[in-house]
């Protein structure tokens, strides 16, 4: 795990790009990297490439980075872990390759240079890297399947730069850090910046499992890994035990895989199905008791530490557990904006921050359940699309069954509210909006702009029972744009790499073929989850990893709340809706409803304005 950069001026007439650059922009991802920086430069070309190395697999200067092919021809910088490096060397060393280093970084050299972007096809694990062929003068890009390493990029005439985060982009030359007005507008109804976009005018996201080839003429963007068309070849025939069987067989590989470290390891345990089979999985393998960490709340309500110590006292596991208070809360939102690069307002990034810099205290890297929820239909409202779909049916012929619906709590009531607009174009968005598009349009003045990756996915699973559809959407939009995203950035800002066993991509394509009756409700899932634990460890509501937002927001925040909600801070960031924000604001504070999502949203994005000077 580590931070990447790399400037290129593809004319070659001048050094537009310098070290000095090169060395702020390093300084900037010193957290992602703390052991080592390496730097490359081709005075000819134009062309610097940096590296700063948080050291997990071989330990030693062999595998420092930037690194060359022995002939020179490609150097590589690489963030990520390649699990299944040791096969694909055996493949190499087959074809006569030769290795100094016991690195997964020489190994994803040497196959580019055997395989060319074809090697991408070989790959099982998590990685966003570039890679220069002098003799062609070009450079390959590419990020894993799921999207969990980060990979911005910025081009401006004959200028390219890219790099793990926005922070190492923003302090070069020739950079457009000019405000997005689109992506704002896309940030009020999703509370993220999606890819292709970023808060910054000049700055890009390349998307989960694309590739990019940048040559002195053009950039060239292509998709080389497609979920969407493995689920719509549709489910095979599998009896219910043999499919168990498969899932243990998979995921167990998964978890073997991805123990392979030079450097503590442990795991964060909610106590939850999908970090329960994980840690399980990891407890049959392990020789030595597994090291397990909680974050609890202080708030009635929100608190799983009990829950998780139950499972960790059955498995056996080294537990660590650390409550989140009003002033723990207090004290980290500062931090937020420098930490995500650009608004982020999934509040579970508190949490997740926390619990990872106590992790890190014992470990180097630690693995965690994400990706269980979208695979197997973990997320409630993938029920509640089901069930409001069926209401707004029947509330063509019954008015009263919607306007019951509509004084339902929580983003439930919210749907109905919409429902007559949402079922005519996407009755599934209004379920991670916090604005609607007419409220966004009222905040920002200009329409809610395309959603690529969910539009797209939306679209083309048409023909897929509703779920199913749903899920697969959220695997290509909120899984990397939300969950994935605040994973990388809360860990790596301590110098923690994080690693998710269900995100294999062979476990994904597996998934993706089962029939919707094992993948309702987790209904698979959990009956793995019980083969190792209990049944009474885990039957209980999920609640997800959420923070008590309402009640801080009503007391430890409610001041920098009023203070990041003041009109000209808002303007700053393109917020003009003045009166409805005060509205929000004063129904939260007197406790007539809830609105804790939107202030946030709107929270997050006034202090990340202020940081940046917007």
């Amino acid at each position: 795990m580590c931070g990447i950069v790399g400037m290129w001026e593809r004319t070659g007439k001048r050094a537009a790009f310098r070290l000095e650059d090169l060395d702020a922009a390093l300084a900037r991802l010193g957290h992602r990297g703390p052991d080592h920086r390496g730097r490359w430069q081709s005075e000819r070309d134009g062309l610097v490439l940096g590296h700063a190395r948080l050291s997990i697999l071989d330990l030693s200067p062999l595998a420092h980075q930037p690194m060359a092919s022995p002939d020179g021809r490609h150097v590589i910088t690489y963030n990520g872990e390649i699990y299944n490096f040791p096969e694909i060397r055996g493949a190499l060393e087959a074809a006569g390759r030769r290795f100094r280093s016991t690195s997964d970084t020489e190994v994803l050299l040497a196959g580019y240079a055997q395989w060319g972007p074809a090697v991408l096809d070989r790959l099982v694990g998590m990685f966003a890297f570039a890679i220069w062929d002098a003799r062609e003068s070009t450079l390959f890009l590419a990020r894993d399947r799921a999207g969990e390493k980060p990979l911005y990029y910025a081009a401006a005439g004959s200028t390219f730069a890219f790099a793990s985060e926005t922070s190492a982009l923003t302090c070069l030359p020739d950079i457009d850090a000019g405000l997005d007005a689109d992506a704002v507008a896309l940030y009020l109804e999703q509370q993220v910046v999606p890819a292709p976009l970023s808060i910054y005018r000049g700055i890009r996201k390349l998307p989960p499992a694309h590739a990019m080839l940048v040559t002195r003429a053009q950039l060239r963007t292509w998709r080389y890994w497609d979920p969407t068309a493995i689920a719509l070849q549709g489910p095979r025939a599998v009896d219910d035990r043999c499919a168990l069987d498969q899932l243990d067989e998979h995921l167990r590989d998964a978890v073997r895989q991805q123990l392979v470290s030079d450097v503590p390891l442990g795991a964060f345990l909610s106590g939850g199905i999908d970090s329960t089979a994980v840690v399980a999985m990891m407890t049959e393998t392990s020789s030595a008791p597994v090291k397990t960490f909680t974050i609890g709340f202080d708030v009635p309500g929100h608190d799983e530490a009990e829950d998780a110590g139950r499972v960790a006292a059955h498995l056996g596991t080294d537990h660590t557990v650390e409550v989140l208070t009003e002033k723990d809360a207090a004290a980290l939102v500062p931090a937020i904006p420098a930490m995500y690069g650009e608004p982020f307002a999934d509040s579970s990034a508190l949490p997740t921050r926390l619990v990872a810099s106590v992790a890190r205290k014992q470990v180097t890297v630690s693995l965690s359940g994400d990706g269980g929820d979208e695979l197997f239909g973990g997320y409630t409202r993938y029920r509640q699309l089901a069930i409001l779909l069926a209401l707004g049916r029947a509330g063509l012929r019954d008015r009263r069954l919607l306007a019951l619906a509509r004084h339902a709590p929580g983003r439930l009531g919210r749907f109905a509210q919409v429902s007559g607009e949402a079922l005519a174009y996407d009755p599934y968005r209004p379920f991670l909006s916090a604005f609607s598009p007419p409220e966004v349009e009222r905040l920002t003045g200009r329409p809610v702009p395309a959603y690529e990756a969910y539009d797209a996915a939306w679209t083309a699973a048409a023909s897929l029972p509703v779920r199913r559809r749903a899920m697969l959407t959220d695997f290509v939009s909120y899984l990397p744009e939300d969950i994935l995203t605040k994973v990388d950035r809360a860990a790596m800002s301590v110098s923690l790499e994080t690693r998710a066993p269900f995100l294999d991509h062979r476990l994904i394509e597996w998934s993706l073929s089962l029939p919707l009756r094992l993948v309702r409700n987790k209904r698979l899932l959990k009956e793995l989850a019980y083969r190792k634990v209990p049944r009474q460890l885990l039957d209980r509501p999920k609640r997800g990893f959420s923070v008590p937002l309402g009640t801080w927001f009503r007391g430890e925040l409610r001041s920098d709340l009023e203070e990041a909600l003041s009109p000209p801070l808002l303007e700053a960031v393109g917020v003009h809706g003045h009166d409805f924000v005060a509205r929000l604001l004063r129904e939260h504070l007197e406790g007539r409803r809830s609105h804790k999502s939107r202030l946030w949203a709107l929270f997050v994005l006034s202090r990340w304005g202020a940081e940046n000077g917007a």
